[in-house]
């Protein structure tokens, strides 16, 4: 497990050229596990202050990087929460599908302004969401196809195009986000479809049959078969980190690598973990 979780984080911290299950330990960065406390949960997501957020159908709980519960939130009228996107700690994205609604919530998980409407904006049919810069949104609609970028008036800023005619596939995503001005789309037959910061497609990459993942510099994380896998985007390897040294399932994962910390979700406790100096 320490070898493991050591030469992720060089990977993560740019330590090391690329992951090997044979580096000799002698190079393999030590860490510690320091809190864990109890929560049921199904997701979390983090920010770059090494909040974390466990998510549940309607509420959302904010830990600090110390396990002290900060604030929750619930609104039960708005449905069952789609997405939680905290890239912006102090603008917080949450996102109901079923509504077709969008809410921001600040630092301490009060609602900013007023609920947006997709129904309003002509894309109610929008199934996914997340941030994107200049306090915009992307939406994927799956009526044209397409990935939508509302920019801070609501009004249309950029579009896709259709993708199915793009790439070539029948594309039926299921996770978004935006990072390094570029935004990726995940399809599980087909891979992770990677768009510029304007919408235009790039590149997909080949990692297939995932529901969500993570961006950190050059590295993609994910889980697959309850294992945290990486593909680093330069080198074009992929490879298996196992983290856990209990018979937990790891459910969820996030890491702030500027702050060395990881937080790892199972099936009844939330754990932190630093790297030692």
């Amino acid at each position: 497990m320490v070898n493991a979780l050591g030469t992720l984080f060089l990977s993560v911290l740019g330590l090391s050229s690329s992951f090997s299950h044979s580096q000799d330990s002698s190079s393999v960065m030590s860490f510690e596990l320091t809190l864990e406390i109890e929560v049921t949960s199904k997701s979390i997501t983090s920010d770059y202050l090494g909040n974390a957020y466990t998510i549940d159908d309607n509420e959302i709980a904010k830990y600090s990087a110390a396990g002290i519960l900060i604030s929750s939130f619930s609104d039960k009228n708005a449905g069952t929460i789609t997405s939680v996107d905290a890239s912006n700690p102090l603008r917080v994205q949450v996102f109901y599908q079923d509504f077709g609604q969008i809410i921001y919530l600040d630092d301490v998980l009060s609602v900013i302004g007023s609920k947006i409407s997709l129904i309003e904006q002509g894309l109610d049919q929008a199934t996914l969401s997340c941030s994107s810069w200049d306090d915009g949104i992307w939406l994927y609609d799956p009526q044209d196809f397409e990935l939508k970028r509302l920019g801070s008036d609501l009004r249309l800023s950029h579009q896709s195009g259709n993708i199915n005619q793009l790439v070539g596939i029948e594309a039926n995503p299921n996770y978004i986000i935006e990072k390094n001005n570029f935004v990726y789309l995940n399809d599980p037959l087909t891979g992770i479809l990677v768009f510029d910061q304007f919408g235009t497609y790039y590149k997909t990459l080949p990692v297939r049959g995932i529901d969500r993942f993570q961006v950190s510099g050059e590295q993609v994380f994910y889980l697959q078969d309850g294992k945290l896998m990486s593909y680093n985007m330069q080198t074009f390897q992929h490879a298996n980190l196992p983290i856990t040294s209990d018979r937990d399932a790891l459910l969820d994962m996030r890491f702030e690598k500027e702050l060395k910390c990881l937080t790892v979700l199972k099936e009844k406790k939330l754990e932190w973990y630093v790297i030692k100096d």
